[in-house]
């Protein structure tokens, strides 16, 4: 299915807009762990510590997005798509994966505090480097399969559905 002329209603154009700011964030915090990879000396512990922190309002801004989709989009095109599909089960499954990443990043980060040196930075910046790998593919398989599929499977009430919760949410 040619998915690039499908338009969207408002609540998923509206999903697939958060995936742009995502994305953003997402670029910023790969580049540090590019140069984390490639510098060395004082600027990794520099570059490790922007790293964390990026990562962790990342976290925020991630678990938000997931959220509206879990809570909204998910149990509806579930029901739509009937017991046996599974397609809402792998995208619930790579949210858990990419966060998973996120979390065992932090975790390795606070555990090493501020004690933390070069090479134990370059390990603890690939759990970075997968959550932005799963994401990057998750973000076009929402965009190029999901989206357009809720477009055409969901109702209008439905859509006015997701469309009150993202509002609330």
């Amino acid at each position: 299915m040619d998915t690039s002329d499908v338009t969207l209603c408002p609540p998923l154009q509206q999903l697939k807009d958060e995936h742009v700011t995502l994305r953003a964030e997402m670029e910023l915090f790969y580049e540090i762990t590019e140069e984390i990879e490639y510098d060395s000396g004082p600027a990794v512990i520099r570059l490790f510590t922007e790293l964390s922190e990026r990562i962790s309002v990342f976290m925020e801004s991630l678990k938000a997005h997931s959220e509206r989709e879990e809570k909204g989009l998910f149990p509806v095109m579930a029901r739509r798509l009937g017991e046996k599909d599974r397609t809402i089960d792998s995208m619930e499954f790579e949210h858990e994966k990419a966060e998973q990443h996120l979390q065992d990043f932090l975790m390795e980060t606070r555990k090493a505090g501020s004690t933390i040196d070069e090479d134990h930075a370059r390990a603890v910046a690939v759990y970075a480097v997968q959550a932005y790998t799963t994401l990057t593919q998750h973000f076009a398989k929402e965009e190029k399969m999901l989206f357009p599929l809720a477009e055409q499977i969901l109702s209008i009430e439905e859509k006015e559905e997701l469309g009150r919760f993202l509002i609330n949410c």
